[in-house]
């Protein structure tokens, strides 16, 4: 979880990384391509490129939130 610039929320959150490419649509996604930027960083969570993994130490973050908040989930965190 992390605090966000985005103007229209508050927090990032992502506890999956990675996803199954299931259509023609997805041939050119952008969120693969950040993924590579991102292992190549050094990034743990992207240490399996954009392959489809849940990172179970993320599952609990919200719970610990002590009020409400816009939240979105995004490849980065």
């Amino acid at each position: 979880m992390a605090t966000s610039s985005i103007e229209w929320t508050e927090l990032t959150w992502n506890p999956t990384t990675g996803c199954d490419k299931v259509s023609a649509g997805c041939k050119h996604c952008y969120a693969e391509v950040m993924s590579r930027r991102l292992k190549a960083m050094g990034l743990a969570k992207y240490a399996d490129g954009f392959k489809l993994r849940i990172h179970e130490s993320a599952l609990s973050v919200p719970y610990t939130w002590k009020k409400p908040a816009m939240v979105f989930g995004q490849l980065d965190e």
